[in-house]
């Protein structure tokens, strides 16, 4: 990434920083299509225990489809279930597990899926939420010699309903973040940790934005932006100070530059 006169920051012919693919993880069949999902890597699709955000979209089925690993997180399993019966689909989406102290699986999902072979892991551990569990589980059925970064994580709700497990699924993006690329998608967005340094971050405007915006919720972060409506120029943001919200993407390459990491969110639309 080079500057202008200004500051700002923009891409280069080579960029040697952070590459995000965005919603083109979800889409691999766009435009970006030959770039889009990282070489060798596995993807994890994981359920929380929230209703199903854009279930009867094709984005969905599609990335059900391809998912190497089908994990639902405790009642994940029940908005699953619940999707399947209301959908007329319920064969159709047989996840691989569900994982967590389980006090959530209601008594029919619980056994139909594990009529069908599903694993219901049950992991007591208080000291870890059933979010944590999950990615545990997922670290360990993986095959042998896989890296954690091996493999994509996509979640499915996390960002909606409770404000302590919205503020929880933060936390494990940040955690999570140098470990394995992890994308979460709502209702209304798309989310992900952008790393401290330099981030390029591919946009498909089929269904990504127009809105936007850049929370320094691990502390005051230094911003230099190029791509949006309104960028940033070493613009210190934080948490209890000036943060870039409701921006507006302009470019279907943005640049971030942080001091920071920093969580990156997008609407999202999918396409029908």
């Amino acid at each position: 990434m080079s500057k202008t006169a200004d500051g700002a920051c923009r891409g280069a012919q080579a960029f040697d920083g952070n590459v995000h693919f965005g919603s083109y993880l979800l889409y691999p069949g766009e435009q970006q299509a030959a770039t889009a999902w990282p070489s060798g890597k596995e993807l994890a699709l994981i359920i929380l225990n929230q209703p199903i955000p854009h279930a009867e979209t094709a984005v969905f089925g599609q990335l059900w489809a391809r998912a190497d690993h089908r994990i639902c997180v405790d009642g994940g399993g029940n908005r699953l279930y619940d999707l399947g019966i209301k959908t007329e689909t319920l064969g159709k989406y047989i996840p691989d597990a569900v994982v967590g102290d389980l006090d959530s699986l209601l008594d029919a999902p619980r056994a139909y899926f594990a009529q069908r072979g599903t694993a219901i892991h049950h992991i007591g551990d208080q000291d870890s939420t059933d979010f944590m569990k999950s990615l545990q589980y997922l670290d360990g059925v993986r095959r042998a010699g896989r890296r954690t970064d091996d493999c994509v994580v996509v979640v499915w709700g996390g960002l909606g309903g409770r404000l302590d497990h919205i503020l929880h699924t933060l936390k494990i993006m940040f955690n999570n973040h140098l470990l394995r690329q992890m994308a979460v998608v709502s209702d209304e967005n798309l989310s992900f940790v952008l790393s401290k340094g330099q981030n390029k971050i591919l946009i498909n405007k089929q269904v990504d934005g127009p809105t936007c915006g850049i929370l320094p919720l691990a502390g005051e972060a230094v911003l230099t932006t190029t791509g949006l409506r309104w960028n940033l120029d070493r613009f210190p943001s934080a948490f209890e100070g000036l943060m870039s919200t409701s921006n507006i993407i302009d470019d279907p390459e943005v640049y971030i530059e942080s001091s920071l990491p920093v969580v990156w969110t997008s609407e999202f639309r999918p396409l029908p």
